[in-house]
């Protein structure tokens, strides 16, 4: 299995008792007598713009039969429900006699087509990115290297193939290019433009799968060997990069000294890379402005994404169970919905991208099974289907710690959409505050139980109403009509 790197700090194991204000079967307290919150917009100050939301891969494993890449319930639940508007996938190397690689364009392109079909049928302008995990296995060399900036790192020619690390030629820029490109026009034959593509996945890691490894050095002098050769035959083709982890690039003492600070101090890598990507985390608990994950997503952006002017995108995660909260020591669905708000609200990322969408057997690493969904699916809704390409975050503000909010904009749409985690152990009432609000907005809502991302009712903004938002509950504000 291709497992991404979870990287997991200490967590609080003992969940607390929820305080409900359902007591010995009793009716829900009024919200009149309800602890009050306060959610503040202000149309006025504007944040990142969405690209989109998606996970990897197909209705199964790549190494998995051919027949279980593709059915069309499984694409029409990714599309029309789950709301997916990214996709990402691996640009596959060629099989030799001591690698035989679990899939091929072959494999992939059905379910390229069938995704681009359900997605024109529901008019979603559904983005195709891609990564590669290793370059063909006679474009690579053996390497040695301890870290991103070892100054005696060395790379030579030697026993090599697709997996187990080692590192491109630096002989072989024209000819990774050339390579890269072919796969590039593989997409526009089967009717797709790909909008992006990642030279490497997770650079650092010397993996038994397909994998490849780069200094800080080494990296710059490949992207700025290989990217003007692929946008001089695909100029729209956005470069993100380095798609190494977040706690090497934001956490305090990493930042300055990993990839994303070698492509900021090299002006010519930094303008041939589009889009500063990285893989996520979680830290299991709740992103307050004080925790770890805040303070790495805040980093990242004042160090890069705003310096540098660049959009930030989040390629691939996973690592969580479909338990409500962290559970023997691994986080759950509450845990992705405050985890994916962090992203969003500190980090100002563009893009969130799931690990493995949909396999037979569901783990950690997958959102689904198929068309069978859980936790992880229906708080990923909340934001995958309801903030669309377009949307425009504002600000929002509480004073409430155990509350966390985004608000979002789009014009184009014409809707308006504002996600509300109660991540405390009481159920309180909200009010929304601001200029220019809908008059109404459908509430959708998730919780640990029975509750999947339905429709709850029509509330309103203004201090003389409110709603409530249950104790461990996430929540979904949509007006302007339905997303999609």
């Amino acid at each position: 299995m291709k497992k991404h790197k979870i990287i997991l700090i200490s967590l609080i194991t003992c969940i607390l008792t929820t305080i409900s204000c359902k007591k010995g079967g009793s009716e829900p307290l009024p919200e009149t007598v309800l602890p009050q919150v306060t959610i503040t917009i202000d149309k006025t100050v504007k944040y990142q713009t969405i690209e989109g939301f998606g996970f990897f891969g197909a209705a199964d494993v790549w190494w998995a039969s051919p027949t279980a890449m593709w059915n069309d319930a499984w694409g029409e639940k990714v599309i029309s429900d789950l709301g997916i508007t990214m996709w990402r996938n691996e640009i596959i190397p060629p099989s030799t006699p001591t690698v035989v690689q679990d899939g091929d364009w072959n494999k992939q392109m059905p379910v390229v087509q069938g995704l681009k079909a359900k997605a024109e049928k529901y008019g979603v302008n559904l983005k195709f990115i891609a990564s590669v995990w290793s370059p063909p296995a006679d474009l690579k060399w053996a390497c040695n290297f301890s870290w991103a900036g070892d100054e005696n790192a060395t790379r030579n020619p030697g026993s090599v193939s697709t997996q187990n690390g080692g590192t491109l030629n630096p002989n072989m820029y024209a000819e990774y290019a050339d390579w890269l490109n072919t796969n590039i026009q593989d997409y526009k034959n089967a009717g797709v433009d790909l909008y992006g593509l990642s030279l490497q996945n997770e650079l650092m890691f010397t993996e038994p799968y397909n994998s490849c490894t780069y200094t800080i050095t080494w990296y710059n002098e490949m992207v700025n060997g290989v990217v003007p050769k692929i946008k001089a035959e695909f100029p729209n083709v956005k470069i993100f990069g380095s798609e190494n982890m977040l706690e090497m690039e934001g956490k305090d003492g990493n930042w300055p000294v990993f990839y994303h600070s070698g492509i900021k101090s090299n002006a010519t890598t930094a303008s041939n890379i589009d889009v500063l990507a990285v893989h996520g985390y979680s830290d299991g608990i709740a992103p307050s402005t004080g925790s770890e994950l805040a303070k790495m997503w805040t980093n990242h952006t004042e160090q890069f994404t705003i310096p540098m002017n660049k959009e930030a995108w989040m390629t691939e995660t996973s690592g969580y169970t479909d338990a409500w909260e962290v559970t023997a020591s691994k986080p759950g669905a509450l845990n992705l919905a405050l985890d994916i708000h962090a992203a969003l609200y500190y980090g100002n990322i563009s893009a969130w991208v799931w690990w493995q969408g949909s396999q037979a057997t569901p783990d950690e690493y997958s959102l689904m099974s198929g068309t069978t969904t859980g936790k992880k699916y229906s708080v990923s809704k909340h934001y995958y289907r309801y903030i669309r390409p377009g949307s425009v975050r504002i600000k929002s503000t509480s004073g409430d710690p155990d509350f966390f909010s985004t608000a979002w904009e789009n014009q184009l749409k014409g809707t308006a959409t504002i996600v509300i985690i109660n991540a405390g152990n009481a159920d309180k009432a909200v009010s929304l505050n601001g200029d220019g609000l809908p008059e109404t907005f459908k509430m959708y809502r998730t919780n640990s139980t029975t509750e999947n991302c339905i429709f709850i009712k029509d509330v309103s903004p203004g201090t003389v109403n409110s709603f409530t938002v249950p104790a461990k509950s996430i929540v979904t504000l949509q007006s302007g009509g339905d997303a999609l």
